[in-house]
């Protein structure tokens, strides 16, 4: 069967995967998790503001503390991180809670 053959509620937003996707490789995925629970079928892509936590988290990590440096990479892609979380305070904000989410994950 092929995917435009079948009428997918539109709330799935598989429209959106196949964007990806082929409509073959789509399919597969669908027929290989369709058995799974519901919490292993969901998918929810980060915001803006997740990302941004995610990247702060992983830069301070790699600069062993320093967020003086990773100030330093942050102001060279402003395009991402606005103007004013470029502080020094903001990025200790950031890294802090990125570090307890990952903490009360476990």
């Amino acid at each position: 069967m092929r995917y435009k053959e079948l009428n997918f509620p539109r709330g799935l937003n598989l429209d959106f995967l196949l964007r990806f996707l082929s409509e073959k490789k789509l399919m597969r995925v669908i027929e290989d998790m369709a058995d799974k629970p519901r919490k292993e079928r969901k998918v929810i892509l980060p915001s803006r503001s997740c990302i941004r936590k995610c990247i702060v988290y992983y830069l301070v990590e790699k600069h062993d503390g320093d967020f003086d440096a990773v100030l330093d990479i942050l102001k060279g892609k402003e395009k991402f991180m606005s103007h004013a979380l470029l502080q020094r305070g903001n990025i200790m904000k950031l890294y802090e809670q990125r570090k307890r989410e990952i903490e009360n994950e476990k």
